[in-house]
């Protein structure tokens, strides 16, 4: 796994550093306030923006000046669920983490402050906000190494947590595979949302053929079960429907998303989720 996890900040770093993925962020602005001076009052001046105390002296009305804060406070979240312990080409869960490395750097890289979050139906790990680089390669190591299997995310106690931790206005980026019931409308309000959702094409559009024991990666129970082309093209109009729903709830509550497979180029298409 240690190697796994060097080979996946080393091609982060690379691709971030070389590339602009930051700079598709720059369309979202924080709403914080930075003081500059006290000046005359003109005609059209916010009057919220008076200073009282200043034209108390006598020398005319008399307004604050602000710069509008720049800087962004951005909140990764890696959903931990059992479901990530799958791939045919490489496992989602290596790719949810890739996709966590790009971010982290690319995030600390344009000066912006970073929380992140390791979460199943409560926090599993929670780092404080931080501009230091460092935190990149602590986060791969934990993303790479936790045991998904039995894990099943509550997404109503996501919402909940980020309500009660996460004061300010964010830039919230959620990296899971979004199955079971996914709620994200009290949060989507306040912040603005992007959904990565990792998938497997083999997952989507099963081609197997015969007797399997199915495990639940969630509950890990088992089930012998015989696949077949009828089986195969239920499950896929199943998920069809899921994703359908959870398109449509996306797009209801303005929340940015896009898909990335185990056999896709990671940043290439992370870029054009964020790009939008």
């Amino acid at each position: 796994m240690q190697q796994v996890a060097k080979e996946i900040l080393l091609r982060a770093k690379k691709d971030v550093f070389s590339g602009n993925l930051g700079n598709h962020l720059t369309t979202f602005k924080g709403d914080g306030l930075d003081f500059r001076e006290i000046r005359d009052y003109d005609y059209g001046d916010d009057i919220r923006k008076i200073n009282w105390k200043a034209t108390a002296k006598g020398n005319g009305l008399k307004t604050n000046v602000f710069n509008e804060e720049r800087e962004l406070n951005i909140v990764i979240a890696f959903m931990l669920s059992g479901s990530l312990h799958f791939g045919s080409v490489k496992l989602k869960q290596e790719v949810a983490t890739e996709i966590m490395a790009l971010l982290a750097f690319s995030s600390i890289k344009n000066d912006n402050r970073l929380q992140s979050v390791f979460f199943e139906k409560r926090i599993e790990k929670f780092f404080e906000p931080t501009k230091n680089d460092a935190i990149v390669y602590q986060l791969v190591e934990n993303a790479i190494e936790y045991d998904c299997l039995g894990k099943e995310v509550s997404y109503k106690a996501f919402c909940d947590f980020v309500n009660g931790v996460v004061k300010q206005k964010s830039l919230i980026f959620i990296v899971g595979d979004f199955y079971g019931d996914v709620d994200l409308s009290e949060i989507a309000h306040k912040n603005e949302v992007y959904a990565i959702v990792v998938r497997d094409r083999l997952e989507e559009n099963p081609i197997l053929n015969g007797e399997f024991e199915l495990v639940d990666p969630n509950s890990l129970n088992s089930e012998d079960i015989t696949l077949n082309k009828e089986i195969a093209k239920e499950y896929k109009r199943l998920i069809e429907n899921h994703d359908r729903e959870l398109r449509e709830h996306f797009l209801q509550h303005q929340i940015s998303f896009g898909k990335i497979y185990t056999d896709e180029d990671i940043y290439i298409r992370l870029s054009e989720i964020i790009k939008g």
